[in-house]
């Protein structure tokens, strides 16, 4: 990528002239020189100085989004070379919510290293809201989560996988425990722990519980961490929504998984990559492996 063009990138991520230099390796004086030379090239000014730093100009705040999207698609134009000419990765970055870090990330990756023993696995866990920015600007490789609705994006591809139906979590001798199957009815009036780290989890409880004419859930309690969710859910005597599908993983700490009828949701999971790199051997693999145990489920 052009020189001046990646100063330009270091200056407007960091807003400091001295920790933009450091970010790319480069001396003050020699980065300063790069971005004149953008500047000169331009036309325009891209940057005021101010007291706590550098600031966009109007003419840098328009650039900068031509200059993002000329990043990306170097990015993936080396991605796809990359590919052609037979490169892999040394390290696959792999962004993942509950369901698959929880469930699929450990066979997945053990599946990964029998076909490719020097491959190394970096396991980023959180929602997408976070992931997805990452896997677009390249910090990861693949997102494993909800297949959300999303604006269209030449970079990117969701390729769904599985159906995961939304159940209640609560303790093993919770009297609601005793019902294999919960009706709307014996929903009402109980108390919940909310995992706020999935989005979309409040607005499914409450239109569920709208729907069916109950009264708005009573949340007592929120956890961005899936397992103090758990833990809270255990300590408070309340209940959690979650994947029906991690009900093994539920069920080793103590917990119970429930099925609703009909189901509070059914979500379409599965997995997010740039386009750029699905030719990449281990990316294929990891799909291929990924739809194998997901069926298998």
């Amino acid at each position: 990528m052009d020189r001046n063009l990646r100063a330009f990138l270091a200056i407007a991520k960091e807003s400091n002239l001295s920790a933009a230099a450091d970010t790319i390796g480069l001396t003050q004086p020699s980065l300063t020189k790069r971005l004149a030379n953008l500047e000169e090239d331009l036309g325009g000014k891209l940057f005021e100085r101010h007291r706590r730093g550098m600031r966009l100009t109007a003419a840098g705040r328009l650039f900068l989004v031509r200059a993002r999207r000329i990043e990306h698609e170097y990015d993936q134009a080396r991605e796809e070379i990359r590919a052609l000419t037979g490169m892999g990765l040394e390290t696959i970055r792999v962004g993942a919510g509950p369901l698959f870090h929880l469930r699929y990330a450990a066979p997945l990756f053990a599946q990964l290293r029998s076909r490719f023993p020097a491959l190394g696995f970096d396991l980023i866990a959180d929602q997408n809201s976070v992931t997805l920015p990452m896997l677009r600007d390249g910090r990861i490789d693949v997102v494993l989560g909800a297949i959300e609705p999303l604006e269209p994006d030449s970079l990117i591809t969701a390729i769904p996988v599985a159906e995961v139906e939304q159940s209640v979590v609560m303790a093993a001798d919770d009297p609601a425990a005793q019902n294999a199957v919960l009706r709307p009815e014996d929903l009402e009036g109980l108390s919940w722990v909310a995992y706020s780290g999935a989005a979309d989890n409040i607005p499914l409880l409450r239109r569920y519980f709208s729907e069916h004419s109950l009264s708005a859930p009573r949340i007592v309690a929120h956890s961005t961490s899936f397992a103090a969710a758990l833990d809270l859910t255990r300590e408070l005597g309340a209940k959690l929504m979650a994947p029906l599908q991690l009900a093994e993983y539920v069920e080793a700490v103590g917990l119970v998984v429930r099925p609703t009828n009909p189901p509070i949701s059914r979500l379409s999971t599965g997995a997010y990559v740039r386009q750029s790199s699905m030719n990449i051997p281990v990316i294929r693999q990891l799909l291929e492996d990924l739809m194998d145990l997901a069926g298998r489920s």
